[in-house]
Order: structure tokens, then C-alpha cells, then sequence
């Protein structure tokens, strides 16, 4: 759904017990609901370096936050009063920058209800008196339980609004940090595994920043009481994998709200401390090529996400037309997850996409635990750690599945079900006995067939380069009257773009003395061989020039083909006095 003001998502959300992400309003600054109030993520080319990345953010007058777990990506924040947009479109002018966005929120997919009878029909479905059932609408997992009820070394992150890490179904639940020697919240004040973050001995709040992931929410303690809430110990509920642990991280606040830039230090955390399957009961309508590259960049860990739940007239969406994400990113470790209903039909808030949506699981009317008991709720929040506690069965059973087997047995031990054929790829909803039991039709092995000809590969063409050349020791006096004389060429047609950049150090305030890059000069050629080139200085640049009488002058010539293949090349000019 979208809405003009985060007020108006709040009641939305308090009326119809549904959340939904902010959706985009207006370029200017703080007037963005769907983005962190004057925060953008930056990608920066791999060719750039500090004094690179340092200049294209001079240039766009923004301030380093941090920088974000994945290979050359940024948090920046603008100047108070500047537009995030117009920030965003000057970084991206910079040769430098791959390209910069808002830092996105995300939030919880889920719809909370009132409670009914505690009964878990989504594990057995008896048709038990809850709006409606239809026996053996269920994931079977009690017939799964035969085979394996979890195992203690397999743990699923949730990434979410943190855990109540003290509720008697779940505190023997939370996965315990083998490189931490302090006690959580009573900890040593040592960061003993040397990753940065002081005692996460059970897990990271990234909201806070602190190490005690407490969920003021209660959406993550329910989706931790599906997974892996205790079993067989007299109380409560039992999760889909019983034995099994979960890893608290926390990046939604008390009202369910997270950022893109929340999600990726948990993304990287959770694949770094070896985590396999992660939950992600979250979503939001606008794509993040940060999110995107994060996600990619952990194939051995399997994203189990969920569709959604529709908008404003509580009908579901088709995802494949309007997407939702991280739903919808095509990557081959997302399992993707709309939310069924006691007679195995779509949930009529869910999502669906036949392109995009991986498989249905129960996600109304589900108990589970919550912080200080149990409640039932509705979403496909809930559908989603369904299939995360299946997953943690396999990985039970067969600890080195591949990231890819794990999909494969999630997608194929589905159970068909005609409410889902034609709007998700497997057409079916979960079955956690099938899927550990890999009781279901593989597809023949690729080596069992003679193999075909491999076709002929094309011939590699020659990669793209720009040669640079300048002419000698150049005089400053004849370069501020004529210009700059140079030669440059490229290894086939191109079209090049040349900037004479000045780099000097200026004093904003009394105290502070920075390293600036200002282009001084810049002129774009189509050319197929060698030529010679004078780059004249702007009259501005002349006066910069001047000025900046210990400033050092480079040029920077950026190619690009016809097929948008680029090329860099920076020199360093010598210059007589």
C-alpha cells in the first residue's frame, strides 16, 4: 500500500492490523516517508579510492556516516535544509560513483488479530474451529517430527524487531556467540571475537546499537515462536523446528520500521557468523541496489522472505506487477513466501506472483509466542517462518545442502494446491514432511542425458582502454591562458570524457581544513585514434587556480563504446611555476 505521511500508515495499520512500508513521497528534503530522513546509500566504482570516494562527496557537500558491509557501499548524510534527490544526482555525476539512493525503509509484513483457540493447524489441521478449516490443510509436521525435530547446531537470524530472549518458550532458544565470553547484557566489555561489536554474545540491536536485541514490538518474538519456540516442555507452543536456535537481530523499532541500511549490517552479520537460512518477515515497495548486492553477495545463505500483504483494500498484489522487496529480487538465494488460510486458499490479504513468489504457507490465524505470552496473528510475517523452520529441518537432517538444495527441497516437496497454481512457481503450499523427506519427483539429473555440443563461444572482444598522455611540464601561466595540452586515444571508438580537476586543501571555519576536488575544466570527443587535445580552464577555474597557488592539477579521462562498456585513466600533471 502506499500513503502520503507515515501518520496515516500508523492508523492504517492500528485500524485494519496490518504494516505496511512507508511509500515515496517528495524529492525534498525530510519529505521522503519512505526513506530515512536525509540519509543516501552510495556505491562507489571498484576503481576508486579514498580520495576518490572523499571528492565525490566534497563535490555533492555530503557527510561520510559510515561505511556499510558491502564492498565499497557508504552511508552518507546530506546538509540539513539540502535535497536528498539533488545530493543523490550530484554524487551520481562523479565518474566515481556506481550510483547513490535513498537509504529505504523497511517494515513488518504482518497483520495481528485477536486471540482464538491455541491451536497450531498450520503443524496438523484437524479442521479445528478457527473462522473455518479443511483437515489436512497443514504443513504435516508431525509426520516430518518422525524424521528429526531440529538440531542446536543449525540457527536461523531473524532479522526482525528482536526477540524476548527471556520468554519460557524461547530462552533456551537463542543462539549463544562461540567467539564471546561475556554474558550478554552481563558481559565483559571485551570484543572477544574482534568483529567489531562489543559482547553480541546472543545477537546485535542495530537500532540501537547496542548488544541486547529486546523487541519492543512483538512481531519478531512471533515469528521466533514458529521457527523455534521449545517443544515437548509442558508450555506453550512448539515451533516447526523445535530444536533448533535462533539468532536475534534487531533492525525494526517499536513501531516496526527499519532501514535498508539496518538490514544490511544484519545481512553481513548473519552470513558472517555462518548462519544458513535467514528469516525475513519484512517488505517494502521500493527496490535498493544495496539490498539487492548485499543479498547476492551471501550465496551460501538462503533469504526465506515474505510477499506482503496487499494494500489499502486488503486484497493481496500480484508482485510480479508491483513488486515488493526483497521479494522480488531475482536472486537464487530468496525463497519467497505468500501466506495461506485454514482451507488451503491464497489468505485474501497476500500477495502473489507467478514469477516472483516462491511457494504458499500458513499465515492466518497463527499462535505464537509474543513478550509476556502467546497471541495469534495473521500475515504472510507468519507464512514466512513456516518455511524457515522446514528449512532448519533439512539443514538437521542434511547439514551440507547446498543453498540451492534447500530451495529445491522447499519448492519441490510442496503440496499442489489449485488456490496457488498459476501465481507461484511451485504452484503449492509447504510440506515439511515431503521436503525433509525429499519425498517428492526430482528432476532428471543433468548428467544422466548425453550432454549437447557446447555451442561455439563467441570470440572475447577486446576490452576497452583510453590512453592518456600529457604533454611534457606544462607552465601554470600559459596553462591559465591557453589551456591544458594533451593526447589522448582509445583501443576502439569511443567517446571520452576529459576533466582537469584541481585538488587542494580549504578551510571551512576557524578550525577545520579539508582536501577538496573542484573540475576546473572538462570537454567530451568521439574519437577512434590518437589526437591532440588543449582542455581550456573555465573562468571560475582560472580564479580557483589562482587562488589555490600549492593546489596539484589532474586529469581524468573516463571512455565509453557503444555498448556502455567504461574505462578510466587519471594523471598527474607536472607544472612549472
Amino acid at each position: 500500500m502506499a500513503s502520503p505521511r507515515p501518520s496515516a500508515c500508523l492508523k492504517f495499520a492500528a485500524v485494519l492490523v496490518a504494516a505496511v512500508l512507508l511509500a515515496p513521497g517528495s524529492a525534498q528534503a525530510a519529505a521522503d516517508p519512505g526513506a530515512v530522513p536525509g540519509e543516501l546509500i552510495v556505491k562507489f566504482s571498484g576503481a576508486a579510492d579514498g580520495e576518490d570516494r572523499a571528492a565525490a562527496r566534497n563535490e555533492a557537500d555530503v557527510n561520510l556516516e559510515r561505511a556499510l558491509p558491502v564492498p565499497g557501499v557508504q552511508l552518507v548524510k546530506v546538509q540539513p535544509g539540502q535535497s536528498p534527490s539533488e545530493a543523490a544526482t550530484q554524487l551520481e555525476r562523479s565518474p566515481d560513483v556506481a550510483y547513490a539512493e535513498p537509504n529505504r525503509y523497511r517494515t513488518a509484513a504482518t497483520t495481528p488479530n485477536d486471540p482464538y483457540f491455541g491451536y497450531l493447524w498450520g503443524d496438523s489441521n484437524s479442521g479445528q474451529d478457527l473462522n473455518g478449516g479443511t483437515a489436512g490443510a497443514d504443513i504435516e509436521a508431525g509426520d516430518a517430527w518422525d524424521v528429526t525435530t531440529g538440531s542446536p547446531a543449525v540457527t536461523a537470524a531473524v532479522i526482525d524487531s528482536g526477540i524476548d530472549t527471556t520468554h519460557p518458550d524461547l530462552s533456551s532458544q537463542i543462539w549463544t556467540n562461540p567467539g564471546e565470553t561475556g554474558g550478554g547484557r552481563e558481559s565483559n566489555g571485551v570484543d572477544d571475537d574482534g568483529d567489531g561489536l562489543v559482547d553480541d554474545t546472543h545477537g546485535w540491536d542495530f537500532v540501537q546499537g547496542d548488544n541486547d536485541p529486546n523487541d519492543e514490538n512483538g512481531h519478531g518474538t512471533h515469528v521466533s515462536g514458529t521457527i523455534a519456540a521449545a517443544g515437548n516442555n509442558g508450555q506453550g507452543v512448539a515451533g516447526v523446528s523445535w530444536n533448533s536456535r535462533v539468532m536475534p537481530l534487531r533492525v525494526l523499532d517499536a513501531n516496526g520500521n527499519g532501514s535498508v541500511a539496518g538490514l544490511l549490517q544484519a545481512y553481513h552479520y548473519a552470513a558472517a557468523t555462518g548462519v544458513r537460512v535467514v528469516n525475513l518477515s519484512v517488505t517494502g515497495s521500493d527496490f535498493s541496489s544495496a539490498e539487492r548486492d548485499a543479498i547476492a553477495a551471501a550465496p551460501n545463505t538462503l533469504f526465506v522472505v515474505a510477499a506482503g500483504n496487499g494494500g489499502s483494500d486488503e486484497s493481496g498484489d500480484d508482485n510480479d506487477v508491483t513488486p515488493q522487496y526483497p521479494c522480488s529480487y531475482p536472486l537464487p538465494n530468496v525463497v519467497c513466501v505468500a501466506a495461506s488460510d485454514q482451507s488451503d486458499n491464497r489468505a485474501r490479504f497476500s500477495n502473489y506472483g507467478a514469477g516472483s513468489v516462491d511457494l504458499a504457507a500458513p499465515g492466518t490465524h497463527i499462535l505464537s509466542t509474543v513478550p509476556g505470552g502467546y497471541a495469534f496473528y495473521d500475515g504472510t510475517s507468519m507464512a514466512t517462518p513456516q518455511v524457515t523452520g522446514v528449512a532448519s529441518l533439512i539443514l538437521s537432517v542434511r547439514p551440507s545442502e547446498s543453498t540451492a538444495g534447500i530451495k529445491a527441497d522447499l519448492l519441490g516437496g510442496a503440496d499442489p494446491a489449485p488456490a496457488f497454481a498459476g501465481i507461484t512457481v511451485s504452484g503449492g503450499r509447504l510440506n515439511a514432511n515431503r521436503s525433509v523427506r525429499q519425498q517428492y519427483a526430482r528432476p532428471p539429473s543433468p548428467t544422466a542425458a548425453a550432454p549437447a555440443p557446447a555451442p561455439a563461444r563467441p570470440a572475447k572482444p577486446t576490452p576497452l582502454k583510453v590512453f592518456l598522455k600529457v604533454r611534457g611540464r606544462q607552465r601554470l601561466s600559459t596553462i591559465m591562458a591557453r589551456g591544458l595540452t594533451l593526447t589522448t586515444r582509445c583501443s576502439r571508438r569511443c567517446r571520452v570524457t576529459l576533466q582537469v580537476r584541481l585538488r587542494s586543501r580549504s578551510t571551512r571555519g576557524a578550525r577545520t581544513a579539508r582536501m577538496t576536488t573542484r573540475v576546473v575544466g572538462k570537454v567530451k570527443i568521439s574519437l577512434s585514434k590518437s589526437r591532440h587535445m588543449v582542455v581550456r580552464l573555465s573562468r571560475t577555474g582560472r580564479k580557483l587556480v589562482h587562488r589555490a597557488r600549492r593546489g596539484k592539477l589532474y586529469v581524468s579521462a573516463v571512455a565509453t563504446d557503444a555498448v556502455g562498456t567504461s574505462h578510466r585513466k587519471n594523471v598527474r600533471v607536472a607544472l612549472h611555476r
